[in-house]
C-alpha cells in the first residue's frame, strides 16, 4: 500500500487504541498480528469511508433515505474506488475474505453476531468493490435494525470493512481459552473440515475436543476434522492469545495444510467462579427415561429435596379421566429425567375406564374448574399475596423455619392443584377434539380455532405491559432512556415521582414476583428489573396492540364457532352435544396455565424464604454467599440455623458434583421409548360404548398434547428442518436459540426465538417474538397455545432445532406447512 492511500489500512499499521475507527475485530487482528500471531495479511476500510459514500450518493441528510439496496447500488467515490483496487493489486492473485468490522461489534451491549454480511473467495477490484458494498448493505438490513432496536440504519457507530487472504482451510472452528460453563482450565473446541463458516452458520455438526493440560480428549463428533495433536496445537494458540490480553478469550482458528492461523479474537464474558468437578454416581432406574425438556441445568440440592420427591404423587392428578398413572421423576447424574407410567393389565385397564366413566358421567370434569373459580384460585391468590408480603428479615429464626415449611407446603398445593386442572382440561379439550372429528369432519387445528383469544393468567402480564408500554410512549423523553436502558437504570427511574415509575412499581409487585424455570436457583423477574424494562424497550419498538389482538383472536374464535354451528343445525342432538362441549372446553382452556401462574408464584415465595435463609447463614459465615444455601438441602439447612455450625465444605462438595454435572450431561434418554399401551382394537370393539369414547379421547389427547408420530428433522440436500405445523403464518429473521428463561435478554425485537419448550413464565416474551422453533410439544401443548394467542408463525417438534440452528442464522418459518428453511 502506498502513502497516498486514504481509507485502506494495512493490518500492520493499526492497533486497541484504532477500535473506533477500524472496528474492535479489525483493531485486535491487528494487534495480534504486531504480537508475532499467525493472521491472515489484510487491509481494513475505516468507517469514515462507507460515510463519504453516502455523502457522495446524496444520502446524508435522512438517515430514514438509506436502505441495504441503495447502498448496494451506490456509487463508489474516487478515493474510496481508488483505495479498493490498490488493495486488490496488492492481494493480486489471491481470494479474499470480506467481512464486517462493525464499531458497535463484539461490544457488552450487542455482539451483532450473524447479522451482519460476510463475503468469501473474493477475487478481482470488481469483486472487491461488490463485496464491500455487500458488507455495507447488510448493516441496514431490516433485522438488523429490529436487532439493533433503532429507527435509522443498523450501522451504529459506523460500518468498517476488513479484506484478508482467504485462508485455504483443511479444518477450522472455535475454541475457548477456559471452559466457559466451570471457568476451570480447561480449552474447550469445536471443529469441522474444511470452512468455518460451516460451523458459525450452523450447516455442520462439530467435532467436540477438550484439552486440560497437555490432555487431549475427543468428546464428541465423528467427522475427524483434527486429531489430538492438532487439537493441542489449537489449545496452545488459544492459551496464547488469553496470556496476550491478560483475560479468557475466544478465538476462531483454521489449519491451512500444516499451519494454524488465527481468524477472531474475543473476551469471553461473564465466566463464573473457577470450581474443581467432582465426579458424582450415574445410576440409572430400570425403563426407559427421557431427560426433562422443563429443566435446562443440573438440579440443585435444595429443589431435589422440597419438590421433586413430591411430584410424582402430584403428576398422578393429570390421570384422573385417562389411562396413566404418573409421570415419574428421578435425579440421574445431576439431571432431571422423567418417564410416562401407564395402567398396565386388560382388568386394570377395564377398571379404570368404568371409574372414568361413572366419574364424567357424573360430571367430575365440570366441577374440578367449578373448585378453581371458587375455592382454590381465590384462596391461593391471598395465600399467596400474604406470604410474598411476609417481612422475612424481621422474623427470628424458629419462625422463619415456620414460614419455610409454610410457603412449601403452599407451593406443594399449587402444584397439586395445577396438575387437577391439567387432568380435567385434557380430557374436555380431548373430547371436543372428538365430537369436532366426528360430527364435522375436523382435524386439529381447525378444532382449536374454537379456542382462541379466552385470556387468562398467561396474557394477562402481557396485556398489563403493554399499558405500561403505552405510559412510557406518552412520557416526554422516557423512550430514549428506555432504548439506552442498562441495570443503573431502574434505579435512576425509581428515583423520579412519574406515572410510568409507579406503573413499573405495581407491575412489579403483581407479576414479577414468579420463578422463571423449574428449580428455585434463578433470580425472578422482581430481582431482575432491568430485564423487565427492556422488555417495556421491545414492546416501544414492535408497537404491540393487544386490544386488536384480542379482537382479531375473538373474531376468529366467533366466526369458526358460527360456522360449526351451521353445519350441525339440521341435527338438533348433535349441535346440543357440541355446545355442552365446547362450552365446557371453552371454560377449561385458559385454566392450565392459569394454575401454572400461581405454582410458579409459590416457587418465588419459597426462593424468598430459602435466601433469607442462606443470608443469615452467610452472615454467620456458615456459607461463603446467600445462594450457596441452594446446595443444602432443606433440612441440612434448617439444621445450620439451630447449630451454628460451618456448612461450607459440605456445599464446596456439593458445587463440585453439579460442575461435574453441568459439564457431562448425560443423553437424552436411557432405556427403550415406550408410548401409552395400544389397545387391539377387537378387545376395544368388546367395550361398553361410553368406555370405548373415553378411551378415544385418552389417546386423541396424548397424540396431541405430546405430538407422537411427528417426525422432526433436518433435511440435508436442502437444509430444511420439518416439525409440526403449530401456528400459521410465515415469518423470517435472525434466530435466536435460548434454552432456558435465564437467556431471555438474549432476545431481541423480530428474533425467531428456537428453543427446546416454552412454559407459562416465556408469555411475556411473544410480542418481540417473529416466529417460534420448539424442539418437542403437539397441538396442545404449551409453546402452540401461546404461539396461536399471540398469532406469532411456530413450528413445533423438530427434534432437534435447537442444535441445528445457530444464533443469527436467517431462518424462515412456515407454520402452515410446519417447515423451518435455514439461510445458508
Amino acid at each position: 500500500m502506498t502513502t497516498a492511500s486514504t481509507y485502506g489500512q494495512s493490518l500492520h499499521t493499526v492497533g486497541l487504541p484504532d477500535a473506533d475507527r477500524v472496528g474492535r475485530k479489525a483493531a485486535v487482528l491487528g494487534e495480534l498480528l504486531n504480537a508475532g500471531f499467525t493472521v491472515p495479511e489484510g487491509y481494513v476500510m475505516p468507517a469514515a469511508a462507507l460515510e463519504e459514500t453516502l455523502l457522495h450518493a446524496g444520502l446524508d441528510d435522512s438517515r430514514d433515505e438509506v436502505t441495504a439496496e441503495r447502498v448496494t447500488r451506490a456509487e463508489l467515490p474516487q478515493r474510496v474506488r481508488a483505495d479498493l483496487y490498490r488493495i486488490a493489486d496488492a492481494m493480486a492473485g489471491q481470494a479474499l475474505a470480506v467481512r464486517s468490522s462493525g464499531v458497535a461489534e463484539d461490544t457488552a451491549g450487542a455482539s451483532y453476531a450473524g447479522q451482519y454480511q460476510t463475503v468469501l473467495n473474493v477475487r478481482g477490484s470488481a469483486g472487491l468493490a461488490d463485496a464491500v458494498r455487500t458488507c455495507w448493505a447488510s448493516a441496514f438490513a431490516e433485522r438488523v435494525r429490529q436487532y439493533a432496536g433503532r429507527q435509522d440504519g443498523g450501522a451504529a457507530g459506523g460500518m468498517p470493512v476488513l479484506v484478508q487472504r482467504m485462508v485455504d482451510a483443511t479444518a477450522a472452528g472455535v475454541a475457548f481459552s477456559v471452559n466457559p460453563v466451570t471457568g476451570s482450565d480447561e480449552v474447550r473446541i469445536n471443529a469441522v473440515p474444511g470452512l468455518g463458516d460451516r460451523l458459525v452458520d450452523g450447516g455442520e455438526t462439530p467435532d467436540e475436543w477438550a484439552v486440560s493440560g497437555d490432555t487431549a480428549t475427543h468428546t464428541s463428533g465423528e467427522r475427524g476434522a483434527i486429531d489430538a495433536e492438532q487439537a493441542r496445537e489449537v489449545a496452545r494458540l488459544a492459551r496464547r492469545v488469553h496470556a496476550h490480553f491478560g483475560a479468557p478469550q475466544d478465538i476462531e482458528w483454521a489449519f491451512d495444510g500444516e499451519r494454524l492461523w488465527l481468524l477472531q479474537a474475543r473476551p469471553i464474558t461473564a465466566l463464573p467462579d473457577h470450581v474443581e468437578p467432582v465426579p458424582i454416581p450415574v445410576d440409572v432406574p430400570d425403563g426407559y427415561w427421557a431427560r426433562s425438556t422443563y429443566s435446562s441445568r443440573p438440579l440443585s440440592p435444595m429443589f431435589r429435596s422440597m419438590v421433586l420427591a413430591t411430584l410424582d404423587e402430584a403428576t398422578s392428578r393429570l390421570f384422573r379421566f385417562g389411562l396413566g398413572e404418573c409421570i415419574q421423576f428421578r435425579e440421574i447424574g445431576g439431571w432431571v429425567y422423567a418417564r410416562y407410567v401407564s395402567v398396565s393389565g386388560a382388568e386394570a385397564v377395564k377398571d379404570r375406564l368404568a371409574r372414568v366413566v361413572a366419574e364424567v358421567r357424573a360430571g367430575e370434569p365440570a366441577r374440578v374448574f367449578d373448585r378453581w373459580y371458587e375455592e382454590w384460585q381465590p384462596a391461593l391468590a391471598a395465600r399467596l399475596g400474604a406470604l410474598r408480603d411476609t417481612d422475612r428479615q424481621g422474623l427470628d429464626d424458629q419462625s422463619l423455619a415456620g414460614h419455610l415449611r409454610e410457603t412449601e407446603e403452599t407451593r406443594h398445593h399449587a402444584s397439586d392443584v395445577h396438575y387437577r386442572i391439567g387432568g380435567a382440561g385434557t380430557f374436555v379439550l380431548g373430547e371436543l377434539g372428538v365430537v369436532c372429528r366426528d360430527l364435522l369432519g375436523q382435524n386439529t387445528s381447525e378444532t382449536l380455532k374454537l379456542l382462541t383469544g379466552l385470556p387468562g393468567k398467561t396474557t394477562e402480564p402481557t396485556y398489563a405491559l403493554a399499558a405500561l408500554t403505552h405510559t412510557a410512549r406518552d412520557t416526554p423523553g422516557l423512550a430514549k432512556v428506555l432504548m439506552e436502558a442498562d441495570e443503573g437504570t431502574v434505579d435512576q427511574l425509581a428515583s423520579v415521582d412519574t406515572d410510568f415509575a409507579r406503573g413499573f412499581d405495581a407491575y412489579r409487585r403483581e407479576y414479577a414476583h414468579r420463578t422463571l424455570e423449574m428449580d428455585l436457583t434463578s433470580p425472578t423477574m422482581a430481582e431482575r428489573p432491568h430485564l423487565l424494562l427492556a422488555l417495556v424497550r421491545d414492546q416501544l419498538t414492535r408497537c404491540f396492540d393487544p386490544e386488536s389482538e384480542v379482537a382479531a383472536l375473538t373474531r376468529q374464535r366467533e366466526e369458526a364457532t358460527v360456522a360449526a354451528r351451521a353445519v350441525l343445525e339440521g341435527d338438533p342432538d348433535a349441535l346440543r352435544r357440541f355446545d355442552r362441549v365446547l362450552a365446557l372446553a371453552q371454560r377449561a382452556y385458559p385454566l392450565r396455565d392459569d394454575s401454572a401462574y400461581y405454582t410458579q408464584v409459590a416457587g418465588a415465595v419459597l426462593r424468598y424464604a430459602v435466601l433469607e435463609v442462606g443470608r443469615r447463614l452467610a452472615g454467620r459465615g456458615q456459607l461463603d454467599a446467600a445462594d450457596h444455601v441452594f446446595f443444602l438441602e432443606r433440612d441440612e439447612a434448617l439444621a445450620a440455623l439451630r447449630d451454628g455450625d460451618d456448612r461450607r465444605p459440605l456445599v464446596a462438595r456439593r458445587r463440585g458434583e453439579y460442575a461435574w454435572a453441568e459439564t457431562s450431561p448425560g443423553p437424552a434418554s436411557y432405556g427403550d421409548p415406550v408410548g401409552p399401551d395400544r389397545p387391539n382394537p377387537r378387545w376395544m370393539a368388546k367395550l361398553p360404548q361410553e368406555a370405548r369414547h373415553v378411551l378415544d379421547i385418552g389417546l386423541w389427547s396424548w397424540r396431541e398434547v405430546s405430538g407422537e408420530g411427528a417426525h422432526g428433522g433436518i433435511d440435508r440436500q436442502t437444509g430444511v428442518i420439518r416439525g409440526i405445523a403449530g401456528s400459521a403464518g410465515r415469518f423470517t429473521g435472525p434466530a435466536r436459540v435460548i434454552r432456558s428463561e435465564a437467556e431471555f435478554g438474549k432476545l431481541r425485537p423480530g428474533d425467531v426465538l428456537v428453543c427446546p419448550e416454552t412454559t407459562a413464565q416465556w408469555s411475556v416474551l411473544f410480542t418481540s417474538v417473529g416466529a417460534l422453533v420448539t424442539d418437542t410439544g403437539g397441538l396442545l401443548s404449551h409453546p402452540a397455545i401461546i404461539a396461536r394467542e399471540y398469532r406469532v408463525p411456530a413450528v413445533l417438534a423438530t427434534g432437534n432445532g435447537t442444535s441445528l440452528v445457530r444464533d443469527g442464522q436467517i431462518v424462515t418459518v412456515d407454520g402452515t406447512a410446519g417447515t423451518v428453511q435455514v439461510s445458508r
